[in-house]
């Protein structure tokens, strides 16, 4: 019997379904004036009724011997009996010939619609927490606190973790395992299982023994379907049980390693001014970003998600009004922007006042003077500026001196006496004035070189040219992957490759050494493809050109937000490429992106699969890669795979996503990206 019980969470759900769906039916159907067909709605009552029916048998024997509060559990019985029985009316009615029962039938199946939403409301309260459906059962705001300076372990960060995540299933209502967690007495009592804190320090004990087991595990608290204990959170359980649990101590009162501190600062609230933006003003449109894209302007958010932007368009110098007037339009979301080595001049630094939340601005090398720095100090929330090798002169001094806000201000390199600025820093400290001689800036190590070509892919062969500011600076160069050094290959005019090539090059001057390496990834794509169908939907932000994306032969670039990439949430990306015909194959590249700060990670895997008729399909190579480090850089790269070669007219791809976020990310196991955009086949 008790078995049986154990099938009501199942059948319950059968029941609101079918008669939802009947509802829906007998709404529509009266609404275009067309008459339900009699044997639809007699089938959808009939069956409705008999697994309510079936639902009410199995929820009574569940409830036999169970911790539930009895005050809900009677309610939602009570009210699960009395719909089944107007389910059974509502057939009666359904199958009468009377007038009268035609005039009330749908006033009462909205009756019992209205009665099945307040059971399950009852139902979801008993199994998810007080306030399910109508209300909150669990709140969504994440714990914190004002200051951490003698604040009370267990009042002001313990409790308010416990009511978060564990008291929606053991309260006054609803006390699973016997086990009550809304005051001290009964933490202290344990549940049915004897005491939940270990009297050894050696041993988890009860609680944290749950926390730590495996999400898939039943025993696992909280029950997978509800919201899980943040890293941070569980270092202040732990921190707090291994002090023996006390109720009345205070944070200065228990020492706290370094681990525990990070968990400690976690919880303080944080009243920045970017915080209370992002609770007010909405993200900019995909939209506005492509067209300033379109532009040469970059604009992404600072971290996943987050409605404030960083703008940045260095280099670019044909800046127009236009462009400021496209960036006004959503000027309280941008944060930050770039515009060194641009056009900046003081005629388009009129618009720079309009950016009210701007926190950093960087305007260095540019052809902007003291009269375009007038703009500047209009900006209430100013953190940084870098103003380096511009013509600004020490009046410049006193217009950022006006910004309360400003904390750091980088002038090197300007028409600023060194001595002003020593006697600036005296009379000013509170701003951190960053200025350092100009043999400082001497060049000291050779920059690598620049690569140039059309594309990163082509068909047949393509044009590869190299250069450096330097006239008398040689260039060294591979084609093979290998770290070019001066008995490399010369560079001495432009070349031609016609297979897929990594160049590797490096800039070397007598007396400097060899620079840094550059390094360019180049693919050869002859084959023509008839079909890419995505077996796994991007998210609807990220959907690029659909699977044409894949096979485009154009490049994303570092800036996810430019239209180029197909972005996956919590999922594998899986695609199926159909070749124009059948084609023998031996290796693959598919074009990936990291950006851990916005929960950005490379692919572990990829799986290969091949097949002849589209329909079954022999996996033919398998590659995984090891999760990354920890890093807040912005790359991109191609995951390569090689396989014996094979004839083929279609191939699976499926590229595996780490799934959740890792442990040394600031979110760790929150919902992690793969973003693709380019598959190689060769």
């Amino acid at each position: 019997m008790e078995v049986m019980g154990n099938f009501h969470p199942l059948l319950v759900h059968l029941p609101i379904g079918i008669f939802l769906f009947g509802f829906a039916l007998e709404c529509y159907c009266r609404l275009k004036k067309t008459p339900l067909p009699s044997f639809i709605s007699s089938f959808t009552l009939v069956t409705a009724a008999s697994f309510a029916l079936f639902s009410v048998i199995s929820g009574l024997l569940l409830a036999q011997g169970s911790a539930y509060n009895e005050e809900g559990l009677s309610l939602h019985r009570n009210m699960g009996i009395a719909f089944t029985l107007g389910a059974f009316g509502l057939l009666f009615l359904q199958q009468s010939k009377a007038v009268w029962s035609n005039k009330v039938f749908l006033p009462a199946y909205s009756i019992l619609f209205i009665l099945l939403t307040i059971t399950g409301h009852y139902g979801g309260n008993i199994t998810h927490g007080e306030g399910f459906l109508f209300g909150q059962n669990e709140a969504n705001s994440s714990l914190s606190i004002a200051s951490l300076e003698n604040a009370m372990v267990y009042n002001d960060l313990v409790k308010p973790v416990l009511d978060l995540k564990c008291v929606a299933c053991h309260n006054e209502k609803k006390t699973e395992g016997g086990l009550l967690m809304t005051s001290p007495e009964w933490l202290l009592k344990g549940g049915e299982h004897g005491p939940i804190f270990s009297t050894n320090k050696d041993t988890l004990g009860t609680l944290l023994t749950r926390v730590h087991l495996p999400l898939e595990e039943k025993e696992h608290m909280p029950p997978k379907s509800k919201k899980q204990l943040s890293s941070q959170e569980i270092v202040l359980l732990e921190w707090w049980i291994q002090n023996k649990a006390c109720f009345d101590c205070s944070t200065a009162n228990l020492e706290a390693n370094e681990k525990v501190a990070l968990a400690l600062q976690s919880f303080l609230e944080d009243n920045s001014p970017i915080k209370q933006w992002e609770k007010t003003i909405d993200p900019v449109p995909q939209d506005w970003i492509l067209a300033l894209a379109s532009k040469g302007i970059t604009a992404y958010p600072i971290t996943f998600g987050h409605p404030m932007v960083i703008v940045n368009a260095r280099g670019k110098q044909n800046l127009t009004k236009k462009d400021f007037k496209l960036l006004k339009k959503y000027q309280e979301n941008i944060v930050e922007i770039n515009l060194g080595a641009s056009n900046m001049n003081d005629t388009l630094a009129v618009f720079l006042k309009n950016f009210e939340h701007l926190l950093k601005l960087q305007i260095p090398q540019t052809p902007i003077t003291d009269k375009g720095m007038e703009y500047v100090k209009s900006l209430d929330h100013l953190l940084t500026i870098n103003a380096f090798a511009t013509n600004v002169t020490s009046k410049s001094l006193d217009i950022i001196s006006e910004i309360n806000t400003l904390e750091n201000a980088y002038l090197t390199d300007t028409q600023i006496n060194k001595n002003i600025m020593e006697a600036f820093v005296a009379k000013n400290g509170k701003l951190r004035l960053h200025y350092i001689s100009e043999d400082t800036f001497a060049q000291t190590a050779l920059d690598p070189p620049t690569i140039l070509s059309k594309t990163d892919f082509f068909r047949d062969s393509l044009a590869i040219e190299m250069a450096y500011v330097f006239e008398n600076a040689s260039l060294f160069y591979t084609l093979d992957g290998s770290t070019p050094d001066t008995t490399s290959v010369k560079y001495n005019r432009p070349f031609s490759i016609d297979k897929t090539t990594v160049l590797k090059a490096v800039t070397y001057m007598e007396g400097w050494g060899l620079s840094a390496v550059a390094e360019a990834d180049f693919k050869k794509s002859n084959i023509d493809y008839s079909k890419v169908e995505l077996l796994e939907i991007p998210n609807e932000k990220y959907t690029a050109n659909g699977g044409k994306s894949l096979v485009d032969l154009k490049r994303g670039s570092t800036n996810f937000v430019d239209g180029m990439w197909l972005g996956f949430e919590g999922k594998n990306s899986e695609a199926i490429l159909t070749l124009s015909k059948s084609e023998k194959v031996n290796s693959m590249a598919v074009g990936t992106l990291s950006a851990p700060a916005s929960w950005i990670f490379y692919p572990i895997g990829l799986e290969i699969f091949s097949s002849n008729n589209g329909i079954d399909y022999k996996k033919i190579a398998q590659q995984s890669y090891s999760p990354e480090e920890p890093n807040n850089d912005v790359k991109k790269k191609f995951l390569e795979i090689s396989f014996p070669e094979v004839a083929a007219t279609h191939l699976k791809v499926v590229v595996k996503s780490p799934l959740k976020n890792p442990e040394w990310h600031p979110n760790p196991g929150g919902k992690s990206w793969i973003f693709i955009d380019e598959i190689i086949v060769d």
